[in-house]
């Protein structure tokens, strides 16, 4: 039970992240003064792309992992009895 919970929070935590990220970062890019050659668009779209890029497959990675470890059953328990009927080697006398 301990391992779906955390899955799905990290799966949720990770979205949640990316959309406000996301959100913050399209909508609250602060309006540079500056004049250059470059209109402020495409500027703004060469900083912000590959960021914006890399932070999408980070975290869908994480959402992954969340929605895998929430997904699986956890295993079999371990039965101690099959271990118990193996006799240890007896080491070499010398």
């Amino acid at each position: 039970m301990k391992d779906k919970l955390a899955g799905y929070s990290i799966f949720f935590l990770s979205l949640a992240v990316l959309g406000a990220w996301g959100t913050f970062t399209i909508w609250g890019i602060v309006d540079w003064t500056n004049q250059s050659f470059m209109p402020q668009q495409v500027t703004v779209i060469l900083i912000a792309a590959p960021i914006l890029l890399a932070m999408i497959i980070v975290l869908s990675i994480a959402a992954w992992i969340g929605w895998t470890m929430a997904r699986t059953p956890p295993p079999a328990p371990i039965d101690l009895e099959d271990f118990e009927s193996i006799e240890e080697p007896k080491e070499a006398k010398e």
